[in-house]
């Protein structure tokens, strides 16, 4: 069976029900994928309630009541085969789930071609009126695009019926900013671009977006050259320019990181309440906050950053929100162009989250850090699993050290294959 058979089969049980309780992811794919869901069930008049949740806990968060599962539940796949539910996530599953839209059982790759908001759209897209835009954003909140430069799959797949627009262009956040701020942000190993800039003869002041094509051509060929002299690899700075996706004439990337900011502060509802709306100038003060609190976040992270043999490594403790870890650990492996695995912990309720995040060099050498997180904390009675290059765990407090020297060999036994 097809991909889009088993959604407009999945979207057929749902309909059979009086009550669906949604448990959704609380970033930018999962407020995204709860966005689609919402606009099925109130088309057809179904009753629900939606729920945002860092990750899923079944004692918690699982009841005697039909539930839809959105960017959760293929890494409990084992502890809810047999409860009512339907999922629509892109993690890879350890088991086979009647009523999971995986992209994996089609052949497709879940960290690449499609998204949880994606898969929720191909349950909903036949049954209500609803365009991909969501779909896609919800691919760029979750990075979709970083490791080719650009979206393909099943993403690239919905382009064509969405309102978004493809541009050739810098692929850097902040093009509608004064030019030497998107500089500090994406490239931070300009230390001083404002004098980068003056050197350039460039208008420090201006935005990218308001620079002649002969400007633009004079900042990029100096910020490869820059990267070039600093060391930086092919696949790093190839990546730099190529496809930027618009809707609305703005950057996706803003509506993503806007959704991800707001459901990473607790705010999924609201955030999912513009998505129905479309009013994302509502959402402008979250992302004013959320970016001071990454700012001061990298720093403490970059200065407390350690090393244990083929790991990099820091912790968070309760400065750094469980929330937000993994965001940090992502930005601190790109600024600081480390090339081993990044481990971040933070505490929370439950004992200490794990964000574990890798360069794609080493992925393409054989590195998992999907089993190598869930096998590791399995061992220290916790439990995760995630993406190849992105992946969580909870494991009890104090098993820190522990948990880094396990993981530590099956990176190295895994690389060494």
């Amino acid at each position: 069976m097809g991909i889009i058979k088993k959604a407009n089969k999945i979207a057929e049980c749902i309909l059979k029900q009086n009550f669906v309780r949604i448990i959704a992811h609380c970033d930018c794919d999962g407020i995204a994928g709860a966005y689609y869901a919402k606009m099925f069930l109130d088309n057809f008049g179904i009753k629900h309630e939606i729920k945002f949740v860092k990750y899923l806990d079944i004692e918690k968060d699982i009841k005697d009541e039909f539930i839809w599962l959105i960017d959760v539940g293929n890494g409990n796949i084992e502890k809810i085969k047999k409860m009512k539910c339907v999922i629509s996530d892109h993690h890879m599953a350890k088991e086979y789930h009647e009523n999971a839209l995986n992209p994996f059982y089609y052949g497709m790759d879940g960290e690449v071609d499609i998204s949880a908001a994606g898969l929720t759209y191909l349950i909903a897209k036949n049954f209500c009126k609803v365009k991909p835009d969501f779909a896609i954003i919800g691919a760029i909140g979750d990075l979709q695009d970083l490791k080719y430069g650009k979206l393909v799959g099943m993403n690239r797949r919905f382009i064509p019926f969405s309102n978004v627009e493809i541009n050739k262009d810098i692929r850097a956040y902040g093009r509608d900013k004064p030019l030497h701020k998107m500089i500090s942000c994406e490239f931070p190993f300009i230390k001083k671009p404002v004098i980068f800039l003056k050197k350039l003869c460039i208008d420090y002041s201006k935005r990218w977006n308001d620079l002649s094509i002969d400007e633009k051509r004079k900042v990029l060929s100096s910020l490869i050259k820059t990267m070039l002299e600093k060391g930086y690899g092919y696949e790093t700075i190839h990546s730099i320019y190529g496809e930027v996706y618009e809707l609305n004439g703005k950057d996706i990337r803003i509506y993503s990181t806007l959704l991800n900011s707001m459901g990473k502060a607790g705010y999924g509802k609201e955030a999912l309440k513009i998505c129905i709306e479309e009013n994302f100038e509502k959402a402008e003060k979250f992302l004013k906050e959320y970016r001071k609190r990454i700012c001061k976040y990298i720093n403490f992270a970059i200065k407390r950053m350690n090393e244990y043999d083929a790991i990099r490594y820091f912790h968070g403790g309760c400065y750094i929100e469980d929330t937000i870890i993994g965001t940090i650990a992502g930005i601190v492996l790109k600024q600081e162009k480390i090339n081993m695995p990044i481990i971040a912990f933070a505490e929370n309720e439950n004992g200490i989250k794990v964000s574990a995040r890798a360069p794609y060099r080493l992925i393409e050498k054989g590195l998992n850090l999907c089993i190598a997180i869930k096998k590791t904390a399995k061992i220290i009675g916790g439990s995760g699993g995630g993406h190849k290059a992105a992946a969580g765990a909870i494991i009890p407090k104090g098993s820190e050290l522990n948990f880094l020297q396990i993981l530590n060999d099956e990176v190295k036994n895994q690389l060494s294959l």
